[in-house]
């Protein structure tokens, strides 16, 4: 298999499925922070990755202030954001990408912009995350939904043993 470097070329945000074309400034996807625990060895210590993954969050910067992104801000209901990026691979053959995640969840935190003159606009505002797809080329890589207890990597069901284990 070829790596080859690749850039960003593009992105747009849907929040309840109303596209906010050239809005999107930046978006920080989820962390996949895992669950460890301190293990003792004859040797000495280690640390064990668990199955389990740390509460998600993820943050987006638009850069326009309307009622749809206003709206986002309301925790009465939980958000639908979907985020398209595309990308473009770098080298003597230009391949371009797309990436899109999908997320579930209410925000929690919500920054209005600062006044400063002359200055373009950047609302930003991090979610707690519930589910979470993550599609390459419309291929689901990552899919975490904590409603459903599901967490899928390339497929591959992450709580597969623990399910196993309490049923």
């Amino acid at each position: 298999m070829n790596f080859t470097p690749q850039a960003f070329s593009g992105g747009n945000v849907f929040i309840d499925g109303i596209g906010c074309i050239g809005i999107l400034k930046s978006f920080e996807p989820p962390k996949l922070d895992y669950d460890t625990i301190e293990a003792t060895a004859s040797i000495g210590k280690y640390e064990k990755v668990l199955p389990s993954l740390k509460p998600l969050s993820a943050k987006l910067v638009v850069g326009d202030i309307n009622a749809i992104t206003i709206a986002a801000l309301s925790t009465l209901i939980p958000k639908i954001i979907y985020v398209k990026q595309n990308m473009t691979s770098v080298g003597i053959t230009q391949k371009d990408t797309q990436i899109v995640a999908t997320m579930g969840g209410v925000v929690k935190v919500g920054e209005l912009p600062n006044y400063e003159m002359i200055k373009e606009i950047e609302h930003s505002f991090e979610i707690a995350v519930y589910s979470f797809v993550y599609e390459v080329n419309k291929v689901s890589l990552i899919a975490y939904d904590i409603e459903n207890s599901t967490y899928m990597v390339n497929g591959i069901d992450q709580f597969a043993s623990i399910r196993k284990n309490i049923m």
